[in-house]
């Protein structure tokens, strides 16, 4: 029989954000065996979907600030109700043609429209998900929030694969110039703040690239070559040493994506390690907009077979790529891998 909702909601707020009260250990583990059992028999499906609503419900409030953070970097992001109407203005780039003619003479005028707008069409995109059920009874606290953490990842990595996929497919229809791809072998500095200067002259400002950390450490550690060591400032050659994650290359500030394994042998990652994305800093229109109505949503059954369960993830979006011009794409085919 399930438990009072709103009631759960806050005890699962007050767990995942260490604000525990006085019994709510003992609450979130007494739930837990109410859902899971002990063991000698399956959850009782209402309650275990009760349980992942839950679990989702909180995901989905975590990942929000996630996918603003990391997917803002790419894209304009808006939140919207599901069966809201969302118009979005996409501007168009007005370039001034000057004709010069003797005084006198007239000059024709050329009406410009510098802004169209398009309609958001939300499609729905999937996740697999699934956890063990038995550590959620012997360590129900510890066992939640990362279960919860884990979920919210997930939402923001379904936002990157489709960003991801929308470059690749850009790419070979020239949707994104030819000057905007950077693939290769052994790709060298020079050829990498080239690609920078060309991104700056887009949108002006200082390019950030983001890319998983292997591929960032690469073309970052080519400045303290022979030709570039000059170059360096102290705080530059304190973060190659220390720092794990670097935030300069070259003319570029580098953001690191999360990029965990998703097996047990440590070699296949959620996002190609060597690929990376550079966008223009000071853009006021990032390549992207992304649109989300309403918010996540999870299906649960439990496998017959391994008795693990498994949640499917959902959520309505639209996801366009709209400045092709303001994005480029950096693959290293050779230097780097895990």
């Amino acid at each position: 029989m399930a438990l009072d909702t709103n009631k759960l909601k806050g005890l699962f707020s007050r767990v995942y954000n260490g604000q525990m009260e006085e019994n709510d250990g003992r609450d979130i583990t007494e739930f837990a065996k109410r859902v899971f059992g002990d063991g000698s028999l399956n959850p009782d499906p209402s309650m275990l979907h009760q349980f992942n609503n839950l679990v989702v419900q909180q995901a989905d409030q975590i990942a929000k600030p996630m996918v603003t953070d990391m997917v803002g970097l790419l894209a304009n992001y808006k939140a919207a109700a599901r069966d809201q109407i969302v118009k979005y203005d996409i501007p168009q780039k007005s370039k001034a043609k000057v004709r010069w003619s003797a005084n006198g003479s007239g000059v024709d005028l050329v009406r410009v429209e510098n802004k169209k707008s398009e309609i958001a069409v939300p499609r729905t995109f999937t996740a697999g998900f699934y956890y063990e059920p038995f550590g959620m009874v012997t360590d129900a606290v510890e066992n939640y929030k990362k279960l919860v953490d884990d979920i919210a990842n997930a939402k923001v990595r379904l936002y990157f694969d489709e960003i991801s996929k929308l470059v690749a497919a850009a790419v070979v229809s020239g949707d994104i110039p030819t000057k905007n791809v950077l693939v290769g072998d052994n790709i060298s500095l020079s050829q990498y703040n080239k690609l920078a200067s060309t991104i700056a002259r887009v949108g002006g400002g200082r390019p950030l690239f983001v890319a998983d950390t292997l591929l960032i450490d690469y073309l970052a550690q080519q400045q303290a070559g022979t030709n570039n060591k000059d170059l360096l400032t102290d705080r530059m050659r304190e973060e190659l040493v220390r720092d794990l994650n670097i935030t300069q290359i070259g003319r570029t500030d580098a953001f690191n994506l999360v990029n965990p394994f998703v097996n047990e042998q440590n070699n296949k990652t959620e996002l190609p390690v060597n690929v990376g994305y550079m966008l223009a800093g000071s853009s006021t229109q990032k390549p992207f907009v992304v649109t989300e109505f309403g918010g996540l949503r999870q299906m649960t059954e439990q496998d017959m077979e391994d008795e693990r369960i498994k949640i499917k993830l959902a959520q309505d979006a639209d996801i366009q790529l709209i400045f092709g011009e303001a994005i480029a794409q950096v693959k290293e085919n050779a230097a780097v891998a895990l």
